[in-house]
């Protein structure tokens, strides 16, 4: 499973110390994902091989995986499958579109898989024509890792757990935790405390390609068909991390101004950073 979004690296430094703390990192999912946690190597394990029954159902990269073997129709969903389909459904509708899950086609045509290119209008209307259908296929670019790390979670016992999947930060108990420029990503702008929650920070300044001299991002707008320009970031914090993901896409598709409003009128905490480093918070994000 490869991030259909590019993720800004956070800085964590730990409220709770401990006297016998674990911390390990495995490669996962197209990405490096660190656990630390007091005591219990065992539990660190089990997290990992959580992550990896994940990918192995979750991953479109994966020409055997479940969510492949369904988006053919060659298979039926499971239980576990379903309902997580089900739940990104909902924020479609909820976001208005903004965050799709059946983008598939998209990507596809402006071939994000590989070198990127820009498609005709046409070629764009037809993806999205079937986009609009919500019978393409399901990319799990955009939820697939919110949904592991609350599954890591949910096989870890121990009090103080912070997962650093790349770059996306889920915390049980509390840490301190920095947004990077969006261009600069080892430079902190804002500093913020999680508390059993997860923050997912969307941006464009990773993944991008260029044609006849225009920057594009891998972030679409399902409702344009259009690969959006690097436009900052956009962070969000959740209590649960598939909800702190998928937003973070959906805002950063929304844009400083309806996202903003989309935020406050959701009771959303959300960041954005635009280009020209104005940061704009929402009314539920942490005051600190």
């Amino acid at each position: 499973m490869r991030a259909a979004t590019a993720l800004i690296a956070l800085a964590l430094v730990p409220i709770t110390a401990s006297a016998v703390e674990v911390s390990r990192a495995r490669y996962l999912m197209g990405t490096v994902c660190e656990i630390t946690l007091d005591g219990d190597p065992p539990a660190v394990d089990a997290a990992f091989a959580e992550a990896a029954r994940i990918e192995s159902f979750l991953s479109t990269w994966r020409d055997d995986s479940e969510l492949s073997r369904v988006n053919r129709g060659e298979a039926e969903a499971s239980a576990e499958l379903r309902s997580l389909l089900d739940r990104a459904i909902a924020w479609r509708d909820q976001t208005g579109g903004a965050f799709d899950p059946q983008i598939r086609p998209l990507l596809d045509v402006w071939r994000t898989r590989s070198e990127g290119s820009v498609p005709s209008r046409t070629q764009i209307e037809a993806a999205i024509a079937i986009v609009r259908t919500h019978r393409g296929p399901f990319e799990e670019g955009a939820f697939g890792k919110g949904y592991a790390m609350d599954r890591m979670l949910s096989v870890i016992a121990s009090p103080h757990v912070v997962i650093n999947f790349g770059g996306q930060i889920s915390v049980r108990g509390a840490s301190r935790v920095s947004i990077a420029d969006p261009l600069r990503r080892d430079v902190p702008m804002v500093n913020v405390t999680l508390r059993d929650a997860s923050l997912s920070t969307s941006s464009g300044s990773e993944k991008t390609f260029v044609v006849d001299g225009r920057t594009f991002t891998h972030i679409f707008d399902p409702r344009t068909g259009e690969a959006l320009p690097p436009r900052g970031s956009v962070s969000v914090i959740a209590q649960d991390a598939l909800t702190a993901d998928i937003l973070s896409t959906a805002l950063y598709v929304m844009g400083p101004d309806e996202g903003l409003r989309w935020a406050n009128a959701h009771h959303i905490a959300a960041l954005f950073v635009t280009p020209s480093h104005q940061i704009f918070k929402s009314n539920a994000f942490p005051k600190e």
